[in-house]
């Protein structure tokens, strides 16, 4: 029997009569729901629902099935590729009502993992140096950590910065970073600061890949971003977000700690994967079709390149798909090079 891991411990409720009352009868089945459709990968978790003929959600006093062996939980979560039927059955009076088969065909995914990290900076932050050492060190061993330095510029003399991301507010307020340095993974948790904690991240499957292409010509820039599905996301509230990053800008590094030498400042510091605009916006666009299972989300943008970039060839194109919720998280990212193509990889 194949492992299968889960994390909802499924509670069975102590008075038939409860059932009754949400209008179950003996002779009726029960429904199964996978909201990810018919096709789902390994190594990410399964949700499934059950219903009675009325619509009532009486997943709590279901037991769920794997190839005939019950599970624990409502949780499905497949090591390895392969095909399975599910069911489901529940217990009233003595009587058990069963549900039809639920098949689920189970693939690896097409695409790799990557994780973005937002790095909220300064160059006045005499800590940030902390940070912006750690990440680099944790990119250099492993290139799907994808990083945006998100400077912060305040209307105070000491916090002012040239690099400062014109709209930082949007994230000081929706992201709640109340202090410099901050680095988010994914929108969804602040960095550690320990690399295992990335990799914890990295070692998670991901159900949809990005493909970036980009061009330049004369002062506008061409982007089409390609968001391809493993599974059916139709009933998921997704958003592409795409980030317009530039490298290799000189400003001095003030710096209150041991790293770069200790040196304070650090003069003529090169700061990297700088945040100069947010193409669709720092929320981005609704992806409202194309996110069946194995479909593919194309968004096509045009417009003149920022005017705060200092070299175009630079730059490089980040984009991600997040998915609303609490919190609001990233599902997975792409970067690439300024008129350069990336496949899905």
């Amino acid at each position: 029997m194949k492992k299968f891991f889960y994390s909802i411990i499924i509670l069975f409720s102590l008075f038939s009569c409860d059932i009754k009352e949400k209008g179950i009868e003996a002779q009726e089945k029960i429904n199964i729901e996978n909201k990810f459709g018919n096709q789902v990968i390994t190594n990410y978790d399964i949700p499934l629902k059950a219903t009675d003929i009325a619509g009532n959600d009486i997943t709590s006093q279901t037991e769920f099935f794997v190839d005939g062996n019950a599970i624990n939980g409502n949780i499905l979560n497949f090591p390895s590729p392969g095909t399975h039927i599910i069911t489901a059955q529940i217990n009233i009076d003595g009587e058990t009502k069963a549900s039809d088969p639920l098949n689920l065909n189970v693939i690896d995914p097409q695409s790799s993992t990557k994780i973005l990290v937002e790095d909220f900076t300064g160059t006045w932050c005499v800590n940030c140096p902390r940070i912006t050492y750690k990440l680099e060190q944790a990119v250099s061993q492993n290139d799907h950590i994808v990083p945006t330095a998100i400077h912060g510029s305040f209307n105070t003399t000491s916090a002012y910065d040239p690099f400062g991301y014109n709209n930082i507010n949007y994230f000081t307020n929706n992201y709640n970073i109340s202090s410099f340095p901050t680095a988010l993974v994914n929108k969804d948790f602040v960095w550690d600061e320990n690399y295992s904690s990335l990799q914890t991240v990295l070692d998670k499957n991901k159900p949809l890949g990005l493909a970036i292409n980009s061009t330049v010509s004369g002062n506008t820039l061409n982007v089409e971003v390609k968001v391809r599905f493993d599974m059916d996301f139709s009933s998921e509230d997704l958003r592409l977000v795409i980030y317009f990053n530039e490298n290799g800008l000189i400003h001095d590094q003030a710096n209150g700690t041991s790293f770069y030498g200790g040196q304070n400042p650090i003069p003529d510091f090169e700061h990297n994967h700088t945040l100069r605009a947010a193409l669709v916006g720092e929320n981005g666009i609704i992806i409202d079709q194309n996110k069946g299972t194995n479909q593919i989300f194309t968004y096509t943008y045009s417009g003149n390149i920022p005017s705060n970039i200092e070299d175009i060839n630079n730059c490089e194109i980040v984009a991600f798909v997040t998915a609303n919720g609490n919190p609001i998280h990233t599902i997975n990212v792409q970067k690439a090079a300024i008129n350069s193509q990336q496949d899905f990889d």
